[in-house]
């Protein structure tokens, strides 16, 4: 029996950044999913698989000893062969990179079956991000790592002035190439900006899971098709609040596809046929914001 893919998200960011923080926040509010956590350890101690191991809401497999993309071979492929044939099976897979590695390139496993993109979260320390950017000797790092993100979160930003963080958000918005940024304390994120929204197979209405006025969710249903050119450009004039977007449009070709927004990432794939368009999509309230409706639709 077929089953969905697997999402596979891959979080990064340098040394201190506070990955782990994330991770353990995400694991105690999974919100329903079950998920499976690959922990990559650059050192001979698995002190981060230690720290999540008390979350579990999902599998845990830490690789210790080095960077995960240079255990590709073994270490990684068999970790993400024993997580999808776990039972009962895995709603999303998060692999936490060490902080000395370029989280992209891990990403490039979620283009082989079972998975699909999940995206690339990159976290910053807001209080030194700019300055190791400028380190001669780990500085191209940093600046790799935070152009290969599809989100950008920025940490520790209660520990400066909000100038100061304006700052850091503005020098963010041009190393990474545009991708959108959000501010995090003590890892405190809804899990669908961190994992993406999915489509259920009921009724659909937006979020009402969490009470954090810094995100709203909005849904889409029809049963009406719609023109691969519209769907194009709706997607490709999202307001810059939009973090993710997933869901299965009907084409009026009878053909049916998936999409998926991960920041600045876009995602258009064949599917199998279904009973309905759904589009699920989660935003960052932005003060002004760039447009009235960030979600607005024009499906003919």
């Amino acid at each position: 029996m077929l089953r969905d893919p697997i999402p596979l998200t891959v979080i990064g960011g340098y040394l201190g950044a506070g990955k782990t923080t994330l991770l353990n926040h995400l694991l105690r509010h999974p919100d329903g999913r079950r998920i499976g956590v690959i922990v990559n350890d650059f050192g001979s101690l698995a002190i981060d698989a230690e720290l999540l191991a008390d979350a579990g809401s999902g599998d845990l497999i830490s690789l210790a000893n080095g960077c995960v993309c240079c255990t590709v071979g073994a270490g990684l492929h068999d970790a993400l062969e024993t997580l999808t044939t776990s039972a009962p099976s895995l709603d999303h897979i998060v692999i936490e990179v060490s902080g000395v590695a370029d989280p992209a390139i891990t990403a490039a496993w979620a283009t082989v079956p079972p998975f699909e993109p999940g995206g690339v979260i990159v976290l910053v320390d807001a209080t030194s991000v700019q300055q190791r950017s400028r380190d001669r000797y780990v500085g191209a790092e940093v600046i790799r790592q935070i152009a290969g993100a599809d989100l950008v979160v920025v940490t520790k930003s209660d520990a400066c002035d909000e100038r100061d963080v304006c700052d850091v958000e503005q020098w963010l918005e041009t190393t990474s190439g545009g991708a959108p940024s959000i501010r995090v304390v003590e890892g405190r994120v809804p899990s669908e900006v961190i994992l993406g929204v999915r489509p259920s197979g009921g009724a659909l209405r937006p979020s009402e899971a969490h009470h954090d006025t810094r995100y709203e969710s909005w849904s889409w249903v029809s049963t009406e098709p719609v023109d691969r050119s519209t769907l194009d450009d709706f997607l490709a004039t999202l307001a810059p609040e939009v973090l993710r977007v997933k869901g299965r449009v009907r084409l009026d070709d009878g053909t049916w596809v998936g999409v998926q927004v991960v920041g600045r990432r876009i995602d258009v794939t064949s599917i199998a046929s279904a009973d309905r368009s759904v589009l699920v999509a989660i935003a960052v309230r932005a003060e002004p914001p760039t447009s009235a409706n960030p979600f607005v639709l024009h499906f003919g």
